[in-house]
């Protein structure tokens, strides 16, 4: 074979490894984007929770672990109420006109906290701070149904028990049933806590109101 066409195999093999090279190229940036728009595309649930709770002015959103134990929370425009009932021992807040109200129904009484309304927008402020963070994505079958889920790291804003906040061991699971959110679980080592989420936009006006026959401590 002669010089020049040595020359030329040599330039149409270069050719065809660069091509190579290119074609490997494109499809790992074509695979990253395919696997970004798929997140963004899940972020999109959390977000769009996020932006009807926060745009909608009565819902209420509650927590349940198991027969006993539960958080309830509704908002109405500026009142928000909150019950928790934990490991035997139950909890009661009214916040509005700027203030919190703790009630004690054995007693009748209650406790006013006043230019104090921190948790009036309990929910809300959770879930923005969860709609931005990485994530990962997966499915899960709990009771006897499949859900998509969102696994976020030192996430512990929904949970009920005791887990180690902003921590690397920590991880939130929000389960998706299209676009409604049905189950949150936080996973800290052997430690696991699934809770039902039950979503509603009516809510009773009257759990805004101190009891008339409260009195204040």
């Amino acid at each position: 074979m002669d010089k020049k066409k040595k020359i030329v195999l040599i330039s149409v093999i270069a050719i065809v490894i660069l091509l190579i090279i290119g074609g490997i190229v494109w499809y790992s940036i074509a695979n990253n984007n395919t696997n970004s728009n798929s997140n963004n595309q899940r972020t999109a649930e959390v977000s769009k929770l996020y932006e009807t709770l926060q745009t909608s002015s009565v819902f209420s959103f509650e927590l349940i672990l198991d027969e006993g134990n539960h958080k309830y929370y509704a908002k109405s425009n500026n009142m928000a109420y909150i019950d928790t009932i934990y490991d035997d021992e139950e909890t009661k807040y009214i916040i509005k006109d700027g203030n919190t109200y703790f009630l004690v129904d054995d007693t009748k009484t209650y406790y006013t906290y006043s230019n104090n309304q921190t948790n009036l927008n309990m929910v809300t402020r959770g879930l923005e701070r969860i709609k931005d963070l990485e994530y990962q994505t997966g499915r899960e079958k709990i009771n006897n149904d499949n859900y998509s889920y969102e696994e976020y790291i030192g996430v512990t804003d929904f949970a009920m028990g005791d887990f180690t906040e902003n921590s690397e061991d920590v991880k939130t699971r929000f389960y998706f049933d299209g676009d409604e959110l049905v189950y949150i679980k936080t996973i800290e080592g052997d430690q696991e806590e699934l809770l039902k989420v039950n979503i509603s936009y009516n809510v009773d006006e009257n759990l805004f109101q101190i009891p008339s026959d409260y009195n204040e401590a």
